[in-house]
């Protein structure tokens, strides 16, 4: 695949830069993003483990243990305790899948640019070789032709000084 002619240019390419720029941007600003969610979520994980363990069996302490308030206390340390694992999960996944393999496209993507502005430069160089040889050469046949033209130019006119012509001559009186 191609580029289109339009993007051949030097304002195509400096179009593909500025996409490439933003879309990097992009890129940093969702790997950020998520980085933050990662890290809010282990903070909250372990605010939410500190709480379920701060006070698991003091409650059910003060009523008893088979009482409906002991029983409820229990649950809510359980689910608080069985939400901070969640939420712990949810973060060890977070990081260890999307936002690694995002970080792993920016680095893609940065390599990608680079490798294409070094590519643009290579090319503008060789096309710029090429483009000055074009023009030696050029110039150098034009030096040789215009040469060869005054050489013929100057042996058209030795030979035109050593002919006779008729129309030149002096005509004869007609009364001799």
């Amino acid at each position: 695949m191609g580029f289109s002619s339009e993007l051949c240019s030097p304002q195509g390419h400096g179009a593909v830069q500025q996409m490439q720029e933003a879309e990097l941007r992009l890129l940093e600003g969702m790997r950020k993003w998520m980085a933050q969610r990662v890290k809010s979520d282990r903070e909250y994980a372990g605010l939410l483990h500190h709480m379920s363990l701060q006070d698991s069996g003091g409650q059910s302490r003060s009523s008893g243990p088979d009482s409906p308030v002991s029983q409820s206390w229990a649950e809510i340390t359980s689910q608080t305790e069985g939400l901070s694992r969640l939420l712990r999960q949810h973060a060890e996944d977070l990081n260890s899948g999307p936002l690694s393999k995002l970080s792993l496209l920016i680095r893609e993507r940065q390599q990608l640019r680079k490798t294409y502005s070094e590519q643009w430069q290579q090319l503008q160089q060789e096309l710029t070789k090429t483009h000055n040889q074009d023009i030696e050469k050029l110039k150098s046949q034009y030096r040789a032709l215009a040469r060869d033209s005054a050489q013929a130019r100057r042996k058209y006119q030795e030979a035109s000084k050593g002919l006779w012509l008729p129309f030149t001559a002096s005509k004869p009186n007609a009364l001799d």
